[in-house]
């Protein structure tokens, strides 16, 4: 706690004060007196009226000062100015207690003082709110009404007040907030329970989605047993044949189970940036060997080019090992018998340089950016490209191909899928920040771009 000033000494107070008006008055009297004689001299006025003026200068000189001094208003003065400098430095201490205390806290809170300003705020509130400055105004730096209403109310003496609001950006975030009086002005404290919903929504989002895409598998399933059970018991033939439809059923439901569990995981962490560095150049490189099998079986060569050398980006490798395992199996899957999937990798490239890489190279195009960028002033980027040789994608299907369990017109014989590959990629490449584009032409074939911001190094 600082230390209050003492109260100056009243003593001293009236020494100092007698001696400044004491010579004052002896300047006075020395100016007059001056005066006096100098007229005496020159004749302009008598000795008698000069030694009178004198003396009527004196005596004024005399009862001015002994006359004039109130001990007692110097006190009373002395006090009153004591007690403000008390008063101000107890205000000072008070605000300098509720900073050490909002900054103390955790998630994002803040005191609004009795005029509507943002007295303080700490890291978290203002990296929420995206304000800078000291003492702004609540109604310039906040633009949610339930926020504002909760403290007029409070203001008003309706006591403490509990809502919640959603933060709508490229992630939606939620907080449950509390009012409540504190001195003269408001304390507001948050709880972000983006986590909490987050998780609720994809319990439900994996129930509904769930029971709608394994409905087809289960009832195939049961109806082949049906029949294994039945007109088949005896049918060698026909067993196999149906025990090999139920293997391929059970494993397209294993697929989907296990991509909806991956997009639940990173769903529940989208808004938080990622730390750390990883490799992508050797995160290709893995994928690639890993799916050389696969394009083997399906007659597609598999080219890969800038993977050489490392490439750090900000991430963790494990997310982006799904985005490249994603975008080369669906290029190998889409792609024609003996044609080439092209993997293209390059670092340190500004972020416009890295997006006209990415997914701006066929002038003849139709061009969806999936994720956006996330703005200017970004650092050095890198730029993945994945194209295939597949039959395209028209304009008109590009905005929604990052749906959940969105297929591209399945009756054109595509290769099925579980429609969720494209869907992860979206929501780990927002989650470190990045851009996801895809340009095609029918007959010519599907590019898909990602860009993401190097390591700093």
């Amino acid at each position: 706690m600082t230390n209050l000033p003492s109260r100056p000494n009243l003593t001293g107070r009236l020494a100092a004060l007698a001696h400044g008006r004491a010579r004052d008055m002896g300047t006075i009297a020395a100016v007059a007196i001056g005066t006096v004689v100098v007229l005496v001299i020159a004749g302009q006025a008598s000795w008698a009226g000069g030694v009178f003026a004198i003396v009527a200068v004196a005596t004024f000189c005399t009862v001015w000062f002994f006359g004039t001094v109130d001990p007692a208003q110097v006190a009373s003065q002395d006090e009153a100015s004591a007690a403000a400098v008390e008063a101000q430095a107890r205000i000072a201490q008070e605000r300098l207690f509720r900073r050490d205390l909002i900054e103390a806290l955790p998630e994002p809170a803040m005191y609004i003082d009795a005029q509507g300003k943002v007295e303080s705020a700490n890291a978290a509130a203002r990296r929420q709110f995206r304000f800078v400055g000291a003492d702004p105004v609540l109604s310039a730096v906040v633009r949610r009404p339930e926020l504002l209403d909760a403290v007029a109310d409070v203001r008003r003496g309706a006591g403490p007040q509990r809502f919640e609001f959603v933060e709508r950006a490229e992630t939606d975030r939620y907080f449950s907030c509390v009012a409540a009086p504190l001195g003269a002005g408001v304390l507001v404290s948050m709880h972000d329970l983006t986590d909490i919903k987050r998780a609720e929504l994809a319990r439900v989002d994996f129930l509904a989605n769930a029971s709608h895409e394994l409905r087809t598998p289960l009832t195939s399933l049961s109806g082949f047993i049906e029949t294994l059970r039945g007109p088949a018991r005896d049918d060698p033939e026909a067993r196999e044949r149906f025990l090999e439809i139920m293997q391929g059923q059970a494993d397209r439901m294993r697929r989907l189970i296990s991509d909806l569990m991956s997009l639940s995981r990173i769903e529940l962490v989208e808004h938080r940036p990622p730390e750390g560095e990883a490799d992508l150049a050797d995160v290709v490189r893995e994928v690639v060997d890993a799916l050389e099998p696969l394009a083997a079986e399906r007659g597609v060569e598999v080219r890969v080019t800038g993977a050489d050398d490392p490439v750090m980006v900000t991430g963790i490798r494990d997310e982006l090992a799904q985005v490249v395992q994603n975008l080369v199996d669906n290029a190998v899957k889409y792609s024609n018998d003996k044609g080439v999937v092209q993997v293209d990798l390059v670092g340190g490239m500004s972020s416009d340089g890295a997006a006209a890489r990415a997914g701006r190279q066929w002038d003849d195009a139709g061009h969806m950016s999936i994720v956006a960028s996330p703005g200017p002033g970004r650092a050095m980027s890198a730029a993945l490209r994945v194209t295939d040789a597949g039959p395209g994608i028209e304009r008109q299907y590009l905005p929604r191909l990052s749906e959940r369990f969105y297929r591209v017109d399945p009756g054109r014989g595509l290769r099925p899928g579980t429609g969720l590959g494209l869907a992860i990629v979206k929501h780990v490449v927002q989650r470190h920040r990045g851009e996801l584009l895809v340009e095609s032409v029918p007959g010519r074939g599907s590019a898909f771009g990602v860009v993401l911001p190097m390591a700093q190094r």
